[in-house]
């Protein structure tokens, strides 16, 4: 089972949380209910509260909610039409729903309970807050996938649509048993949890198996980073369907003229995991953003080795290789056709970084140096995990700025943008995920930052 799958659905079940649009759909069944309490009457009045983020956020939750309820009781239908549109298994408040959906969507949350109830406690629960609780039971969701789609009311296109949901999510359905989703906003900050959960343990594959190990050399002072496990693939099987798609017959013709093999040289050789780094800086060559990527290679010799072919293979594409001195193997390729542009390779260890700029690239692999040498501490992972996405915030405003004023955007006639003052508010933005043979999780975190760090 792919990880991306359960990516499709978490993706799903947020959007179902914090979409405030509804559609009158009174004869489907019930595929996820959900219910939302605000608690202590936070953010009745947004208007008093001091946090510039909570306020925007308590005027939206109004302008959808009246003000003095306490409790709200929805539930998404599935509806085979909407599929692939904006409507689909967006969630209707019960003053929207038969007595009959209304039952279903309670009997639901009522049976999952004490799961729900876990997650909104991993949730940094707070006296004042606003909770979401969410479940989602395979069986209906399975059971509403499998009708016949063949209908006249349905459109192909719609049926084409379908079928992909069920290719892309069956799998995954008939793995686990249920899903479960809480996210608690308080003054402590936003905090959710979605589980996909199996009672026999058939979620762990050999795809999902392996955890981040290169968690240590991550970068914390980029302004963003996304560290990820890639999925095991089978690079005959990778390479038997990408052959059979026309238009890949010239470049895998191209990688062999050079002396390449592709599935031994190449799909057999990526990375089965990465960390992408994003700083807004217009550090890279021309004002672009800086951006750098950092890949452990499964067989560093096998590239090693294959550098000479590498380099004919850019030559016969139009990419100038330049080879730059320096304490690593470095190379600068640039296209003619574009040439102020440029991307910088190189090597350190069994790491390959790619970068926007030569002194970006020389810093990311002298960072990977000195955690491998000591010289630098390394800081763990505290957990197991396949995902592990974070974005500062206390710099995002100043370096959007200092972005728009960079020759690549400055002549563009991009219109001002303000000060997102809003993230001053904000510590910063986490995404991790991790999976086992009974339960895959995704955990958010977005704590607010503490009132002395706040720039007012």
């Amino acid at each position: 089972m792919k990880i991306r799958k359960v990516c499709t659905l978490a993706v799903l079940l947020v959007t179902i949380l914090v979409s405030s649009a509804f559609a009158d759909k009174p004869e489907l069944p019930v595929v996820i209910a959900y219910q939302i309490e605000r608690a202590e009457n936070f953010l009745n009045e947004p208007g008093n509260n001091p946090v510039e983020i909570l306020r925007r956020l308590g005027r939206s939750l109004n302008s959808q909610w009246t003000a003095n309820q306490t409790s709200l009781l929805a539930a998404s239908l599935f509806d085979s039409a909407g599929i692939g549109g904006p409507d689909f298994l967006r969630p209707l408040p019960d003053s929207q729903l038969s007595s009959e959906q209304k039952k279903a969507a309670a009997n639901m949350l009522k049976k999952y309970e004490s799961a729900i109830q876990k997650l909104v406690d991993e949730c940094k629960p707070a006296s004042q807050a606003i909770v979401i609780r969410a479940i989602c039971e395979n069986l209906s969701l399975r059971q509403a996938l499998a009708q016949p789609s063949a209908k006249t009311s349905v459109k192909a296109d719609k049926i084409n649509a379908l079928e992909r949901a069920k290719n892309e999510l069956l799998p995954i359905l008939e793995a686990s048993d249920y899903l479960a989703g809480a996210l608690v906003i308080s003054a402590n900050g936003c905090f959710g949890k979605l589980k996909v959960i199996s009672d026999k343990g058939l979620l762990n594959t050999d795809k999902i198996e392996h955890d981040i190990t290169i968690g240590r050399y991550i970068n914390h002072n980029a302004l963003m980073f996304f560290c990820q496990t890639h999925p095991l693939e089978n690079p005959a099987q990778a390479f038997k369907e990408l052959a059979a798609v026309p238009q890949s017959a010239t470049v895998i013709s191209m990688v062999a003229s050079a002396g390449i093999d592709f599935e031994k040289d190449i799909l057999a050789n990526t990375a089965r995991e990465s960390i992408l780094y994003v700083n807004l800086e217009p550090s890279g060559d021309g004002g672009i953003p800086d951006i750098r990527f950092v890949a452990p290679v499964p067989d560093i010799d096998r590239l090693r080795g294959n550098l000479d072919k590498f380099k004919q293979l850019c030559q016969q594409t139009g990419i100038f290789v330049n080879v730059i001195e320096s304490e690593f193997p470095m190379v600068k390729l640039s296209y003619f056709m574009l040439p102020q542009a440029a991307v910088y390779a190189g090597l350190y260890g069994r790491f390959l970084v790619i970068a926007t700029a030569q002194q970006n690239l020389a810093s990311e692999l002298t960072h990977l140096k000195n955690v491998d040498t000591g010289s630098q501490k390394a800081v763990e992972l505290p957990e197991k995990l396949k995902r592990f996405w974070k974005i500062r915030t206390d710099d995002f405003n100043s370096q959007l700025q200092r972005l728009l004023q960079s020759p690549v955007l400055a002549s563009q006639g991009i219109p001002p943008i303000t000060n997102l003052t809003f993230f001053e508010d904000i510590e910063y933005f986490v995404l991790k995920s991790s999976a086992s043979s009974s339960e895959i999780e995704f955990s958010l975190e977005i704590p607010l930052a503490p009132k002395q760090s706040r720039k007012r």
